[in-house]
């Protein structure tokens, strides 16, 4: 578990390319259409849609295709929490969550980076933005399927 935390955390790390702060902060509604895995889990999964809408800054706008990389595992059915950096928490999302949802909301730079703390405002009925966040609920429990009674 500790080495897979240092793994993600590492590669999160590196998938930045500069601070989000310096580079915008962009907030999306995204149609998803086709997760392409990694070639080892955990990993970055490269999730494609389209923009549906789009609040904050110009850097994207509605209609325009989008990639943006998602910490993905294997093998569970809910997010699993990691430490990616001092202040910000992201999440490990199952491969098959990603594969079955269709609508996601993404808080991301100039770049298409994530940013993984919570923005200072709410967006419609979605709340608050951080990370990349599936908006199907019913496909993520909010515990693991071995902890329900």
């Amino acid at each position: 578990m500790m080495f897979r935390n240092i793994v993600l955390a590492s590669t999160l790390f590196l998938s930045a390319a500069a601070p989000a702060w310096s580079m915008g902060d962009n907030v999306v509604l995204i149609a998803t259409s086709k997760v392409d895995l990694p070639s080892k889990l955990p990993g970055l999964c490269r999730v494609k849609g389209t923009i549906s809408q789009v609040w904050e800054r110009k850097a994207f706008r509605a209609g325009q295709t989008l990639t943006i990389k998602v910490p993905c595992s294997g093998g569970n059915s809910y997010m699993t929490p990691i430490d990616a950096r001092s202040g910000q928490s992201a999440y490990l999302v199952s491969v098959d969550v990603l594969r079955k949802s269709k609508q996601a909301l993404a808080r991301i730079n100039d770049l298409g980076a994530l940013i993984w703390h919570s923005s200072a405002r709410t967006y419609g009925p979605w709340g608050v933005a951080d990370g990349y966040r599936v908006l199907d609920g019913a496909l993520l429990p909010a515990v693991p399927d071995h902890v329900k009674s």
